[in-house]
């Protein structure tokens, strides 16, 4: 019985020691378990911090997108009111000139362009030719293009006839509406190009000369894909 009586007493013991350790463990945790938590909670705070300001970021950054666009929608709105305006004025000069000198139809040369050919030195060129008259007859003429330029500080006249690889200098115009031309100029490597001048002498009667000048550009557009064959007109 005495021997019964003390294996009791030891598993008591060893039960309570047990039960001790689980409780001062979980005392000892109870701290870790608070910060645990808490630094979970900073990290989703954190977390909801970021996702915010990522909100706002791309938010800013679709408003800069909004605001470059709408700048260069208005800049470019504004070219083309320019463009169109200096249009009206060469039309309003154009028909001017025609009633100072009582003639029956004018010739205007529009969409001027000049692009890089690819190779160093060959530009291609393009411009349309109209009758600003609508109810003009058949216009016939004949258009002459030049090269100015200066040479060792000299200026120079160079018919586009004159230049190797260059053409074509002289164009017969026959057309109701409009015509189209296109061709390539050639700049000799001793001159530094100044503008095209394009002249356009009548044979029709009634026909009012025309004479135009267009400044060469600063860095001539590139153009990749070569033009469309001019068209006799419309």
């Amino acid at each position: 019985m005495a021997r019964l009586v003390g294996v009791s007493l030891v598993l008591v013991a060893i039960l309570a020691a047990f039960f001790a350790g689980v409780y001062l463990g979980r005392e000892e945790a109870r701290p870790l378990t608070v910060l645990a938590d808490s630094l979970m909670r900073e990290n989703l705070d954190l977390n909801d911090q970021l996702s915010a300001l990522r909100a706002d970021k791309a938010a800013l950054e679709r408003s800069q997108r909004l605001d470059q666009e709408t700048l260069l929608s208005a800049q470019e709105g504004l070219k083309k009111e320019q463009e169109g305006r200096l249009v009206l004025e060469k039309d309003l000069a154009a028909i001017k000139r025609l009633i100072r000198q009582g003639g029956g139809g004018i010739l205007r040369i529009q969409d001027f362009s000049l692009g890089a050919a690819g190779e160093d030195g060959l530009f291609e060129y393009h411009f349309t030719v109209r009758q600003l008259i609508p109810d003009y007859p058949e216009s016939q003429a004949k258009a002459a293009i030049k090269l100015v330029g200066k040479r060792k500080e000299k200026a120079v006249n160079l018919a586009l006839d004159r230049l190797p690889d260059s053409g074509p200098g002289s164009v017969d115009l026959k057309f109701k509406h409009f015509q189209q031309i296109d061709g390539k100029i050639k700049v000799p490597a001793d001159l530094d190009p100044d503008a095209v001048v394009i002249d356009i002498q009548p044979i029709s009667k009634m026909l009012i000369p025309t004479s135009e000048s267009f400044p060469w550009p600063a860095m001539p557009e590139s153009h990749p894909e070569a033009p469309a064959e001019a068209e006799p007109g419309g």
